[in-house]
């Protein structure tokens, strides 16, 4: 709780102001008048003021009167009320002589505040200003300028004038200076001479900058070597009371100042450590006890700050379900629910971090934002309104998304108008509103990823209406043209291309959008049997520096083999193969990337691959290039290319004398095929090769070690992600981090944990187990990592005299028929084809074997087909 309050510098001791000599004053009255200028109360101050020098008529009647007039003066001088100020001064001259000394100085602050200042100093402008008039303006200034910012923003002088960049520089350090210790170098100041006007203005700083970093002899020098007629001797007093002295002449606002930075903390840190002890204990009694005692003490060290306590005591006493009556007792009555309060509130809410207290965050902002509005903090329709709203919002997203639905489902059923007040339970009515008032990228921005979690459409909506309001902005722009895209909508996909390449046509996203773009609309049009129109978007791709890139030519040439075998013009079809033939290097090559465009134009039986025996030897010894080389081909162009069941056989037969050949990118190419085809031995092969050539992407190929296992046996696949997460964050690979996670997630591993040095004994172990695993040859054992997260397949169930399951009891050599007989006897559902409940039977039965979940089964069946190269949709975690 401590930390929460302001630190201030501890002193030896503090100063008061000296009584007024006047024996003819009561001691209350005054004690009175005196009181209402502590209190602020400075116009009542004077009219008390005013009714006891009419009834005595001292001198020491007057001197209260002059005084209390001069707090009058200064409260409005502070208001900016300079006007006032000003006349105020003039009749208090006219009618109390005596009041000159006194109100010395405020008059020309008042002055300055009116308009004064830029007519002050605008003959500085004049090259000819003689000496004489040049040093009393100077004088003047060094006199009058209590405002570094208005010297430095005063549009009398230029901006390159040295006074108004001496101003500048000052005011920086001023700032630097009282937020906290800054080194000599922050207030070196070079931009103000000795003789500068702002001179003192310097040596204050300096000053400050001495007295937090807690040198008080070097403090004293600075604050003696101020001039006394300068703007910042009156602060001379003050700082010299901090430092342990007793001046004489310190105002009540002075007197406040050295309160609030100086006071003796040592009693008041004890009771409040005592308070946090006795919060920690949860002991409603101690706590009580403890409230009263750091109310006391602070009410004796520091009465200013006894508000600020109170209300963090009521904050913590909410947040630990204490009684609101026994604590307001404690404190001696209630705290103050200003916006200072609520902001407390709602981050302490927000702390404890539960569904309920972050529903009671958002309407506590909600009131902060309308407490704080109406106190000017902020207007209520400005950016800092804005700020809130967004936060709000991202409070909101902390909620699970099934308890905030019940909630604006229960206030929606209720009225309109609650749905109104209750706009913080509404994300996208806060994202609104913030993006209203404040149109900033970010808010966009973060109302978008908002949007993208929600209904299909949303954030397209928003896209749209952030592109209206800020059509510069690229990325509603590219989000927009690739939503077009998903749904095939290329003309105005291109539409919105041709926008962001006239925003920044160097953009990379935008350079490679042309290419990707017109090639979809090309087999779109394929699909479609529009080959004129084919062949005008391939003319137009044909023009882009891009499509001569790498092997793009293959692809343009598989394309206008399609157009040419769509018109039946079989010699210009055979010119184009030739030419994907040519820059592939491999007929096997050719006829895979021509099978994959085909399959993309739906014309899938225009264009069979060879048979393998068809393929010479040194072709079928290539295929795993000519595979990796077609698949980056079809995915740079953002097509999803098959290969077909018996090329992968021949794949998988020919990788371990082609794999030297391939970098680390084309196996992870090659294993993706397999993974995606469920040709796990060929994926579980370049997990062997990767993990062989070490280095930084050990992780990665041991990750793919574990995608490649099956999931049944006694957990190695889980192992082997849990190693490659711990091999990857010592790498800061933290994309390999988040996939292992992902892929542990839900299984009954996710709490598996192993240290840097058991994650490299798997790594070693994995790389010297080249072969698949197989029942008899299951593979390294990681029972002494794995601990109480055993297996769940029948045999191990068996094994521990648990219920095996329905496939337990199935032997290798009478399996079939067990399968057999319970399929006959199952209930096949009246509107599903007996052959098709056969296969789903079957494939259940293997995963149940191999201990597949059910999710991953169901994914696996009525998910996506095996096509890769384009768009795939992570899973949702369940």
């Amino acid at each position: 709780m401590w930390n929460k309050f302001k630190k201030n510098r501890p002193s030896a001791g503090g100063g008061a102001a000296p009584a007024l000599d006047g024996a003819a004053l009561s001691a209350g009255a005054d004690a009175s008048v005196r009181q209402l200028i502590a209190n602020g109360k400075h116009k009542v101050a004077v009219e008390a003021a005013k009714e006891i020098h009419k009834a005595q008529a001292t001198a020491a009647s007057e001197a209260l009167l002059v005084e209390a007039y001069a707090a009058r003066i200064q409260s409005l001088i502070e208001q900016n009320l300079a006007a006032e100020a000003k006349a105020l001064i003039e009749l208090v001259y006219e009618r109390y002589p005596s009041a000159r000394e006194r109100l010395n100085g405020r008059n020309g602050s008042a002055g300055m505040h009116a308009g004064g200042l830029e007519e002050l100093v605008r003959p500085l402008n004049d090259p000819e200003l003689s000496a004489e008039r040049r040093a009393a303006i100077e004088t003047a200034v060094a006199r009058e300028a209590g405002d570094l910012r208005a010297l430095a923003e005063c549009a009398a002088l230029p901006a390159e004038h040295a006074l108004r960049q001496a101003a500048s520089a000052l005011q920086r350090a001023f700032l630097a200076a009282t937020a906290g210790p800054v080194g000599e170098e922050a207030v070196e100041l070079p931009e103000v001479s000795r003789r500068s006007p702002l001179a003192s203005w310097k040596l204050l700083v300096r000053a400050i900058a001495c007295f937090y970093r807690g040198e008080d002899a070097a403090c004293r020098r600075y604050l003696e070597a101020i001039g006394p007629e300068t703007a910042p001797a009156r602060l001379v007093p003050a700082m010299q009371a901090m430092l342990g002295g007793k001046p004489a002449g310190v105002t009540p606002a002075a007197a406040a100042l050295v309160s609030s930075t100086s006071f003796d903390s040592a009693a008041l840190r004890k009771a409040l450590e005592a308070l946090d002890r006795a919060f920690a204990a949860h002991k409603h009694g101690t706590i009580l006890q403890a409230i009263r005692e750091a109310v006391r003490v602070c009410r004796e060290t520091a009465p200013d700050q006894i508000e600020r306590l109170k209300q963090h005591i009521s904050v913590r006493s909410a947040l630990a379900d204490l009684s609101i009556e026994k604590v307001q007792t404690a404190m001696g009555g209630a705290s103050r629910h200003d916006a200072y309060f609520y902001r407390l509130f709602a981050r302490g809410m927000e702390e404890i971090g539960d569904p309920e207290n972050l529903v009671m965050a958002c309407t506590t902002w909600d009131a902060f934002r309308q407490e704080a509005v109406r106190e000017g903090w902020f207007k209520a329709n400005g950016p800092e309104a804005a700020t809130l709203y967004l936060h709000m919002a991202g409070v909101l997203g902390k909620l699970p998304l099934e308890l905030l639905g019940v909630l604006r489902e229960n206030v929606s059923r209720q009225s309109k108008k609650l749905v109104e007040e209750l706009y913080f339970l509404y994300p996208e009515k806060l994202y609104e509103r913030a993006c209203a008032l404040d149109p900033h990228f970010e808010s966009f921005a973060q109302w978008t990823n908002w949007a993208k979690r929600g209904r299909r459409g949303q954030a397209e909506q928003v896209a749209e209406a952030w592109h209206k309001i800020r059509p510069l902005d690229m990325e509603p722009i590219l989000f927009l043209m690739e939503e077009k895209e998903k749904r095939n909508a290329f003309h105005t996909s291109l539409q919105y291309l041709a926008k962001a390449e006239r925003i920044d046509s160097v953009h990379p996203g935008v350079r490679r959008a042309r290419l990707r773009l017109l090639a979809g609309s090309v087999v779109r049009h394929l699909q479609q049997k529009k080959p004129n129109l084919a062949e005008e978007k391939l003319a137009e791709m044909e023009t882009l520096p891009q499509s001569q890139q790498g092997d793009r030519p293959a692809f343009l040439a598989a394309l206008r083999y399609m157009v040419c075998a769509l018109r039946g013009a079989s010699d210009s079809a055979a010119t184009h193969r030739a030419e994907v033939e040519r820059v592939l290097g491999s007929k096997a090559a050719a006829a895979l990337l021509i099978f994959g465009v085909a399959q993309a134009a739906k014309h899938g039986a225009m264009e069979i691959p060879p048979p393998l025996q068809t393929l010479g030897r040194k072709e079928r010894a290539m295929l795993p290039e000519a595979v990796v080389r077609v698949v980056e081909l079809a995915k740079d162009m953002q097509i999803n290319q098959s290969v077909p069941r018996d090329w992968l056989v021949e794949t998988a037969e020919q990788f371990p004398r082609s794999s030297p050949s391939l970098d680390v990118g084309q196996l992870q190419t090659l294993a993706e095929v397999g993974l995606s085809t469920e040709r796990f031995e060929l994926a579980y092969a370049i997990s062997t090769a990767g993990l062989e050539r070490g280095g930084p992407t050990e992780a990665t190929f041991l990750l793919l070690r574990a995608r490649s296992l099956p999931k049944s046996g006694e957990g190695r696949w889980a192992v082997c992600a849990v190693g490659a997460a711990q091999l990857a964050r010592q790498r800061r690979q933290m994309d390999v981090v988040e996939e292992a996670v992902e892929l542990l997630a839900d299984s009954r591993f996710d709490d598996l944990t192993l240290t840097p040095e058991q994650a490299s004994t798997v790594a070693r172990k994995e790389k010297a187990e080249r072969a698949f695993p197989t029942a008899r040859r299951p593979g390294p054992d990681y029972r002494e990592f794995l601990g109480e997260s055993l297996c769940d397949c029948p045999d191990c169930r068996r094994a521990r005299g648990e219920a095996a399951g329905p496939f337990a009891d199935l032997e290798e050599d009478d399996g079939d028929d067990d399968l057999e007989a319970i399929f006959e006897a199952a209930e096949i559902p009246p509107d599903m084809p007996p052959e098709i409940a056969r296969i789903l039977f079957e494939e259940a039965s293997k995963a149940a074997q191999r201990g597949e979940s059910l999710d991953s089964l169901l994914n696996r069946l009525i998910g996506p087909g095996p096509g890769f190269g384009g768009r795939r949709k992570k899973g949702r975690r369940r």
